[in-house]
Parts: C-alpha cells; structure tokens; sequence
C-alpha cells in the first residue's frame, strides 16, 4: 500500500474544490439536458400522434412516398425510429405511390391504420401499434361527389361509441365527413359536405366540455402561407362558428401545419404535433410538438411555436398542466385578467415593488425560474439579479411583494403547484401565505402581497413558459439565420487552428458545439468529440479577424456573450469588443468563411441556437443502417417550385422517370440521360415525380409555377 502525506489546509481545499464541481456537474449535465424534447423532433410531415400500451407513438407521411415509419417515446422527449410499418408495395394491393397523411386508432382490441394512396383512402388492421397491417384488399374510399381529392383521413369516436371520418385536400378545399361501422372497417353512410370556413386540408377533431372543435390548415403546403385554424360546432357534423388561426409561420419556421394532437389521459392538457420548415420554406419538413391551451371561454389559445418543445410527460394518476422547466424564463398572469406579474418601472433596484399590470409583453413582466437545492423555486426579474422577495421575510397575511437582490434567503423562495384549475399557486417558504393580488383586483397597477391561502382566483397564475435560455453543457447547432448553412469546422478537422465556416447542415459533429458558461458569465464553444473552442485569431479585436477552433486556454480569444435578440435569434459576440460572429458578406453559400465584424445589427451577425439531443443508440444503429442500404437512393429535385427544368440531385443516368399530378393522372413519362428534366409544358399546379431503377421507386413531390 502506498501512503501519502498530505498537508490538512491542501486537504480540506481540495474537497471544497471538489465539492464545488459536484454541484457544478448536478447543474449542467444530464438532468438540465432532459428538461425539454427540443424541436424539431426528426424529419417527417403529416404527423398524427397517440399513446397506446404505455408508449407515445408518431405516425408521418410515407417516406419516397410508399413507406410509412413510426416513432415511439416513453416520455415525450426522447424519440426513436420502430422502422418500416407499412409499405405499399406489397403491402397494399391497390396502390403504389403517394402514400401520405397516416392515421391510427385502436378499437375492438384491434388498431386500425388509415392511410391515403393515389388520392384514395384505404385502411389496415393490425394487432400492435406497429403492425404488422394487413390491408383490407381494396380502397375504403374511392370516389366522392365533392371532391376528387380524397385524402388527409382523421377519424374521431365520438362519446356514444359512434365513429366517423373526416377527409379532403387543397384540390377542391372541401372537408367531407361519413360514418363508420363498428368494425371500423366499412361505411355507415354516404358522404356529407360539411366544409367550414378557410378549410384547405388536414382535419383533425377534438371534443372537449360537449364542444367539438374542428381544426384543419389553411394556405398551401409548400410556403409560409400554411397555417392551422379552427371551427367550432354542438355536433360533430357541424354546422361550423369559426373561431379563427391559432398556428401561423413567425419569423423563425414557416408554413406549420398538418396536425395531431394528444390530450394526456383524463386530464385538460393538450399537445399539438405538427409539421414545419426551419429555414424559410426550404428543405425537408421537420415534425415539432408544443403545449396547446384553452382559456376561461373555452377557445382555444394561439400556439406558442418554440425551438425548445416540451417537458417530459409519462402519464399518471396526476393532471399537472406543465411542468416547471428550471431555468426557463415565465410570464405569470393573474387568473381571469391580463395583468401580469410586473416589476414598477421595469426598475432594477432592491425594494423596487411588485404588483400586477396589463399585459405588454416587456421584461418588467419576465421572470427567470430556478429550482434551488432546497427544493423551492426562486423566481429572478429578467435581466436584473432582483428576486420576487416578501418584505422582511415575513410569514404575516398582508406582507408586501417586492424585488430584492439575491441573498438566497426563504423570503426568496417559493413553493409552486400546479391546481386542477390548470393554474399555479406560489407559497412562500416555510409559511402558508400564497402571492396574492390585493383584493383580487383585475385592475393595472394593483399591488401583490402575500396572503393565508383562500384557494380564490387573487391566488392563482397562469405560468407560460416564454423561452429557454442556454443550457449550460447542452450540444447545439448554430444555423445562420435566413439560411441552411451552419456554423462548421472544415473537413470536420480535429487540429488546432481548423477553419471555421458556413457549411450545409448535415447532422455531423462539425455542425456540433457544446456551449458552457464560464465563471466570467461569457460562453465558450466546444467543438464535440475535441478539446478544440471557438477562436478569434490571435485574440484580434479588429473587423475582419479569422474565426478558427484552437485548443482551450480559457482566454478571451475563446469567450463569447450570447444574447437573444427580438426576432427570436442569437448575437454572438467576442469578449471585451464590438465583433460580433459574422458570415463574410452575409453569403448564402456553403463553405463561406465565419469572421468577426463590428456589430451592424444585420443578418450576417444572427443565428439560430438548436439543442440537439443524444440520439439513443437503437435510432442511430437504425438510421446507419438505412444510411448504408439507400446511399445510391438519396434524391431530391430543385428549384422548388420550379418554372422549366427540374435538376435532380444524384445521377439518374438511364432511370425512368413518370410525373403523376396531384389527381393521379399521368402527364409525363421519360427515361432520362443526366440530372435534369423538362417539366415546362406542365401547367400550373403540384406535381410528383416517380423515379424508377433496378426494382425501386422514389417519390418527390414538387409545385409548376
């Protein structure tokens, strides 16, 4: 045995150092990383979303057009490829191109798989969530009398057992609804047109308190103009009150659309799934999922479209309405009003007072919420280190609600719960005295105190969680704001002094970087899988300066202030300067060298911050596994729309290729001897090419303008 001598100051230093970073790794790792699902969750469109036998599953259109995938999650936030499920050939007898917009709905012990094909809708049975789907042999719908664009099924059980099918796409914009059998397999009636106001494509039913809402998108699929709106009826076949939009592009993802939504066993908590494009309305969609909110009058409220998703959900006996995402900045509303939690003035000093007032959307009515080791929640004002502090840390009924500086004391720190209200009440520490408005005033101005807890609406808060600052430790990707391109390490180098640039997101570790706050409170940028952080050469404050990676030193060359801007994007900018992280010349292309600049304010200087979560390891073994056995199948075609040529993006020398309109009707057949095709006698429209080689078919849709 060795024995060690060791100094009992050095000793006792040691363990305080080694204590220190104990709490440091409880704070930023792991759990901090699971808070949220992020989104976008994974590539797909079309999504319909359910819980059956202990599992969340998603359902998306087919991939090439023919073959259905499912994916599956035990909390919500941690998703994962079941693989192929259905796929037209050979699994449906009847059809062998444009499968789309899935729907699954368990009865009589069986799950029943709704699925369009060649603008039909047909059905299979299945013993699992994931099948295997034995088709029923022959189109459940084929023809309508009003519309021949028979597609988007959503089928909804009603309360007394009776089921029903709601159908139709963009080709009419007409939503038609029949009833069907027990068996689910047949139809009960004829077709009834029931379309309601601003109907495109896409319905979806929800009943909820004896209302049925119909919510269904609006405006055309491949640009920003997509969106979700709704109607609401006493019947669930109408007629129609339109109520409005409640899902629109914002400046950040555009065209959201074609929705599900989940509702969380017998609780009054919602999630909306949808699909959405991340840049402009270029590239793949990509399937997102957020909370969806009713108000006191039972409409449902806009959607609040985030890059951070939702909380993990594993569904018990218990109907929280969310849960608190620490770190997370909240805006608390009084219940039955629109006056919110509200520092006087925006002040940021001690004893600044707290009250109520309308709400404007401003930083006097943010708040940043933090789980404390104590279990007890401390609620910080935006922007200030000021914390929600009851005077004197009474515990006496009526004592006032004020700001004060962090001193980690109980009258900084609040018990919250989440009522079957769908409210929160805050209680004080160590008392029974709740946040209280005086009198249960819904007037601006009127002044929070704490009081004994009445379980009245002057106790109540609605907390909207409004966004996710950095998660200190987390792996993101930085995408250049307006573009596809993505912050990169060249030829994904190792080396100390590797380029960084622009580049094309592909999912590699390239496109990685591990952000951690350092004890300055500026971030440094961890090239994953290296020891390598982002670097301005030779810690330059001029305009113009390299950005490389370099091994950590931990100086200012390697220290970077992220701050959120207004348009929902980041600013990155250089310790102890001006210089802002800058792509030359604000250019579009890949490869396009990543510099520092004075900040302008502009474009160049704004990026978009994505926590990317660890993929487990049945996903990336399954998603190797299909990178492996279709790299000689990857197609897309560009432009997007297009006018005269379509380009392809693989060589597709001596391949087949057949265009289908969206009807199903063929206009054009060709085998094609390079990468592009004539497509300038089509009319206007949308359109889907089927591509033909050594037994395989691709399908890619695209819109004539």
């Amino acid at each position: 045995m060795i024995k060690f001598k060791i100094n009992s100051n050095c000793l006792i230093d040691r363990l305080r150092l080694c204590f220190m970073l104990l709490l440091t790794l409880a704070a930023f790792t792991s759990p901090l990383r699971a808070q949220t699902s992020g989104n976008p969750l994974f590539t797909g469109a079309d999504p319909e979303i359910h819980y059956f036998n202990n599992k969340y599953y998603i359902y998306t259109t087919a991939i090439y057009g023919t073959q259905f995938h499912a994916y599956s999650s035990n909390d919500l936030t941690n998703w994962q490829d079941e693989g192929l499920i259905f796929d037209l050939f050979p699994d449906s007898p009847w059809s062998q191109y444009n499968g789309w917009a899935p729907a699954v709905v368990f009865r009589n012990n069986k799950y029943y798989f709704y699925y369009t094909a060649e603008t039909k809708i047909g059905v299979a049975v299945g013993n699992t969530p994931i099948g295997p789907f034995t088709d029923i042999g022959a189109p459940l719908i084929g023809t309508d009398p009003y519309t021949d664009d028979i597609i988007d099924a959503n089928v909804f059980i009603d309360d007394d057992g009776q089921a029903y099918i709601y159908y139709g796409g963009s080709g009419k914009s007409r939503m038609v609804v029949r009833k069907l059998n027990a068996d689910m397999i047949s139809l009960a009636t004829g077709p009834t047109d029931i379309t309601p106001q601003n109907y495109t494509e896409g319905p979806y039913m929800v009943k909820r308190k004896g209302i049925y809402y119909m919510m269904y998108s609006n405006g055309a699929w491949y640009n920003d103009t997509y969106n979700v709106q709704y109607s609401t009826s006493n019947s669930p076949m109408g007629p129609w009150t339109y109520r409005g939009k409640i899902l629109s592009s914002n400046s950040e993802d555009k065209g959201p659309g074609h929705h599900g939504v989940l509702k969380m066993g017998n609780c009054d908590e919602y999630y909306i799934i949808y699909h959405r494009y991340e840049n402009g309305t270029s590239g793949d969609r990509k399937i997102a999922i957020d909370r969806m909110y009713f108000n006191s009058a039972d409409l449902i409220e806009p959607v609040n479209m985030t890059n951070y998703g939702v909380a993990p959900r594993v569904p018990d006996q218990s109907c929280p309405t969310q849960s608190i995402v620490s770190g997370g900045i909240y805006k608390l509303t009084h219940k039955g009003t629109n006056q919110c939690l509200d520092v006087f003035n925006n002040g940021n000093q001690s004893g600044t007072n707290v009250q109520q007032s309308t709400d404007n959307g401003s930083d006097a009515q943010r708040w940043i919420v933090t789980l404390e080791a104590d279990g007890f929640y401390k609620l910080t004002h935006k922007g200030t280190n000021q914390c929600l502090d009851v005077s004197q840390n009474s515990s006496t009924q009526g004592a006032n609600v004020q700001q004060w500086l962090d001193s980690n004391t109980s009258a900084q720190r609040w018990k919250i719960e989440l009522m079957s209200d769908g409210y929160c009440k805050l209680t004080h520490k160590g008392t029974t005295q709740v946040l209280d408005v005086d009198n249960n005033s819904s007037q601006s101005g009127a002044n929070v105190q704490q009081w004994s807890d009445l379980g009245t609406d002057a106790q109540r808060w609605k907390m909207d969680l409004i966004e996710v600052p950095i998660i200190s430790g987390s792996t993101y990707k930085l995408t250049h704001k307006g573009t596809n391109q993505c912050l990169d390490v060249s030829g994904a180098s190792t080396q100390q002094g590797a380029n960084v640039q622009q580049y094309t997101s592909n999912d590699s570790d390239a496109q990685r970087w591990v952000i951690t706050k350092e004890l300055d409170g500026f971030y440094k940028l961890t090239h994953k899988g290296t020891t390598q952080v982002l670097d301005v050469d030779n810690n330059s404050s001029q305009p113009g300066a390299n950005v490389q990676q370099w091994s950590d030193l931990g100086t200012d060359a390697q220290r970077w202030k992220i701050e959120l801007m207004s348009d929902g994007y980041f600013k990155l900018t250089h310790k102890n300067t001006n210089m802002c992280l800058d792509v030359a010349n604000n250019l579009a292309e890949p490869g396009t060298n990543v510099q520092q600049w004075t900040d302008n304010n502009n474009d160049a200087q704004r990026w978009k911050l994505d926590l990317v979560k660890p993929v487990s390891g049945s996903l990336a073994a399954k998603s190797l596994s299909i990178e492996k056995e279709d790299k000689n199948k990857i197609i897309n075609v560009y432009p997007n729309p297009v006018k005269n040529t379509l380009f392809f993006t693989a060589d597709l020398q001596d391949t087949k290729v057949r265009v289908f309109s969206e009807t199903g009707s063929l206009v054009k057949e060709q085998t094609v001897k390079e990468n592009s095709l004539d497509v300038s006698g089509l009319t206007t429209g949308i359109y889907f090419a089927v591509f033909e080689k050594d037994g395989t078919k691709i399908i890619k849709r695209f819109i004539k303008k």
